[in-house]
């Protein structure tokens, strides 16, 4: 087993299900005692966990900072797009495919459109999207998911 299946995959997983309502990730730096609410890491290898999926750019902070007893915080702590992509939990701008198969995705969305407004347009937008070149579509629409994502959680 790879240390990101046992070590920083689980850590992730963690840190999305179980995001902090004041922003702050709190560990102790020094403990090789099993962590709390994730025993079967140490502190010591959660926080080497943390560091790591920091340099894959998986989760971000603002600041950190120790304490005397080896306890460390991190401020403003979150998991980014990236690690919600390789989660699973986030769109993958890369992955939308060819305009032919977006636009086939929204002529089946038209197909059980609530009203005929709804189905027009989707219809309408297909047929866009097939005439459109594959860069200029996934430009747009990482144009677009990006904002409503920002959107959504207010950053």
């Amino acid at each position: 087993m790879s240390v990101w299946e046992a070590r920083d995959l689980p850590v992730l997983l963690f840190l999305s299900e179980n995001p902090s309502d004041d922003g702050m990730l709190w560990t102790h730096q020094l403990s090789d005692q099993p962590r709390s609410d994730l025993p079967q890491l140490s502190e010591l290898d959660f926080l080497r966990s943390v560091q790591t999926l920091r340099d894959a750019d998986y989760v971000d902070w603002s600041s950190t900072s120790a304490e005397g007893g080896g306890t460390r915080f991190f401020s403003d702590f979150q998991v980014t797009g990236a690690g919600k992509q390789v989660l699973g939990l986030w769109p993958r701008f890369d992955a939308l495919g060819s305009p032919g198969e977006l636009a086939s995705v929204l002529e089946a969305l038209a197909e059980d459109a609530a009203t005929e407004e709804e189905r027009s347009n989707l219809q309408r937008a297909a047929g866009a999207v097939r005439r459109t070149g594959p860069e200029v579509v996934r430009s747009a629409l990482v144009g677009v998911l990006s904002g409503l994502a920002r959107t959504q959680l207010g950053i």
